[in-house]
């Protein structure tokens, strides 16, 4: 066991938010922590990770464990390279090899000859170092900065060149590298794109240590956990399983203690009866006493509750629009005349529900924003269709600033409708009572989101273009907008990085890749699988292209280009031959260093070492060689 939490509780001030916490970590443990936005996730991360404090209870923490926490706050160094950063993770092998390098300088014949366990030293060392855990951090630093999006460009510019959501994926890199016992991550699929996300899961499934997060990406808790907590009315509870399992869980035991609750009352209520009926009468008073006892000492059953306070979201139209609802005809989108994407030609027809996905940066947004007549076009055109009507919501618009109320951000949009009706209407997004009367910039996102989702209901239009409207979101806020636009008799075209979401909602996915975009008739599981046979039938013609490049190369290239790509061809079969015998040399010299009879000779030490200089140099320049010769034969072949 890594750290144990047992009987914690926390105020703050007078209000509970949650008590009698028990909670372990283990070796390997997959965490996720569930529950509603407010409910207390990340306030019992910090407990977890030591951070914040408890009122009562105890937290327990083996031995030397190591402990890694991430929020949404840096823990890079703003004046550092991003390679010097990462390399902060690896002082212990990096001292190691400073050493390593120090000593080898010394072995000399005279250093040896005053000191006889010189050589030893230098041996026991430099096992040490090919043997450390961290003996290809190299690798590994270049391994999750390629994972989290950033290109090799990128390991040699100052950290305070990036974005903030570039400074928390490099944080998260950090952390990842550093590798400590208890990886906790708040949220670590913000500001991650798809293909992140998918190798984030791949990098925490193989993950040594134990893991801990909290997140609304369901498919990412899929994907992950197998253990759930879920936080609800302050009390926390494990569930064995993924997320899947969990909710499937958690209907069973509500469904489960609600028939115990009933029969519990039911049995009570007969017990009560009879007291009361027979206390009095001495023919039947020591019965109802007996009774009065059972009753005493029944432990009982809360009336099990379920956090049910959902918003009731529902989009209705106006009108229907006509069949044909977008053309989009050689459009090229960006800002001041800069293109962002490709040059995009679909159609857009009634019902239906097109999720648009790519890379970060890639131009989605800027994509539906045009769509959206937010922003002009830089060529083409895009035909709207007969009796459309547009509304678009984006994400940036719950992080808006306003001095006014939320009652007034609502009915200034709306001058006509009374008061009350507002009022209901902001009842349905979970604004009751005072909660109206709040100003909108101290909202938080989620509200904040809720409060233009209520805008966008009210306008009623036919077409919807969405900017990642799950995003602030909690994941009982999600189920509802996906049961609301699933019943929408409208048209969807929206962007979004959440699979779960994507999956439920889209009939169709629009793929953006550079220079290029494909679109797929399904939702996210068919294009995932479409994906997966690409990448099968990719691989196959590469290898069938392979093994047919001579006859293939018959039809497509001059004869003189033939002759060439035969040639260069032959120096390159040559060069790897060369290679293969030098590294087997390399290997075999690394063998005689390690034998005693070897290194307790100083002119035998030194030979091998020479050799060995000697070979690395000449591979060096053959490696150069075989990229030259591989650069021309692709120049050729072109």
């Amino acid at each position: 066991m890594l750290i144990q939490l047992n009987n914690i509780s926390k105020y703050f001030v007078v209000t509970e938010v949650f008590s009698n916490v028990k909670l372990e970590i283990n070796n390997n443990d997959k965490i996720a922590i569930v529950g509603r936005n407010g409910a207390g996730k990340s306030t019992l991360l910090k407990i977890i990770a030591g951070i914040d404090s408890y009122d009562s209870g105890v937290r327990t923490v083996s031995k030397n464990t190591t402990i890694g926490y991430l929020s949404q706050e840096f823990i890079v160094k703003e004046d550092k390279k991003v390679w010097d950063e990462m390399m902060s993770c690896f002082d212990d092998i990096i001292k190691l090899e400073e050493e390593l390098t120090s000593m080898s300088l010394q072995l000399t014949e005279e250093n040896i000859n005053k000191d006889s366990t010189l050589l030893n030293r230098y041996d026991k060392l430099q096992n040490q170092v090919l043997m450390h855990k961290d003996y290809h951090y190299k690798s590994k630093i270049k391994s999750v900065l390629f994972g989290l999006n950033f290109s090799e460009a990128d390991f040699y510019k100052s950290v305070s060149n990036f974005s903030g959501g570039e400074k928390t994926r490099l944080s998260m890199a950090k952390l990842l590298l550093s590798e400590p016992d208890v990886l906790i991550l708040d949220e670590p699929t913000n500001h991650l794109d798809m293909k992140n996300v998918s190798w984030l899961e791949s990098y925490l499934n193989s993950y040594s240590g134990a893991v801990v997060i909290v997140s609304h990406d369901r498919y990412f808790i899929d994907k992950i956990a197998n253990t759930i907590y879920n936080v609800e009315f302050g009390r926390v509870k494990k569930y064995v399983g993924n997320y899947s399992k969990f909710i499937k869980q958690y209907e069973e035991d509500y469904e489960k203690q609600l028939k115990d609750y009933i029969s519990q009352q039911k049995d009570i209520k007969k017990l009560e009866e009879f007291v009361q009926k027979n206390i009095a009468r001495s023919s039947t008073s020591g019965r109802a006493k007996s009774r009065q006892k059972i009753l005493d000492k029944i432990e009982r059953i809360d009336n099990p509750k379920k956090d049910n306070k959902t918003a009731n979201i529902e989009f209705n139209i106006k009108e229907q629009s006509g069949r044909d609802v977008l053309r989009v005809n050689n459009l090229s989108v960006g800002y001041n005349n800069s293109n962002v994407g490709t040059t995009y030609n679909f159609d857009v027809y009634k019902r239906d529900r097109i999720a648009i996905i790519g890379e970060n940066g890639i131009g989605k947004s800027t994509l539906i924003k045009t769509i959206a007549k937010k922003q002009p076009a830089l060529s083409g055109d895009i035909y709207y269709g007969s009796k459309v009507s547009l509304g678009y919501y984006d994400q940036k618009q719950a992080e808006f600033e306003s001095v006014k109320t939320i009652l007034n951000e609502l009915w200034d949009n709306y001058p006509t409708m009374k008061e009350s009706e507002i009022r209901m209407i902001l009842g349905r997004f979970l604004f009751t009572g005072e909660d109206v009367l709040k100003i909108v910039r101290d909202l938080s996102g989620g509200e904040k989101a809720r409060l233009q989702l209520a805008k966008l209901m009210l306008e009623e239009n036919n077409l919807l273009v969405l900017d990642e409207p799950t995003n602030h979101l909690d994941i009982a806020s999600k189920q509802v907008l996906e049961e609301a636009l699933e019943h929408y008799e409208g048209t969807l075209v929206f962007v979004s990085h959440d699979r779960y979401f994507i999956n439920k909602i889209a009939n169709k996915v629009l793929e953006i890749k550079d220079n290029d975009f494909n679109i797929y008739l399904g939702n996210y599981d068919y294009y995932f699988e479409k994906k997966e046979q690409e990448k099968i039938l990719a691989s196959l013609e590469k290898e069938d292209k392979s093994n047919n490049k001579s006859k293939v190369n018959n039809y497509i290239i001059s004869k003189e280009d033939r002759k060439l790509i035969r040639k260069l061809e032959r120096e390159r079969d040559s060069i790897v031959e060369l290679i293969d015998n030098l590294e087997t040399n390399v290997k075999q010299i690394n063998e005689e260093l390690i034998k005693e009879e070897v290194y307790t000779d100083f002119e035998k030490t030194k030979y091998y070492n020479e050799e060995l200089q000697s070979i690395n140099e000449e591979l060096t320049n053959l490696n150069n060689k075989w990229l030259e010769i591989e650069e021309k034969l692709e120049e050729v072949a072109e």
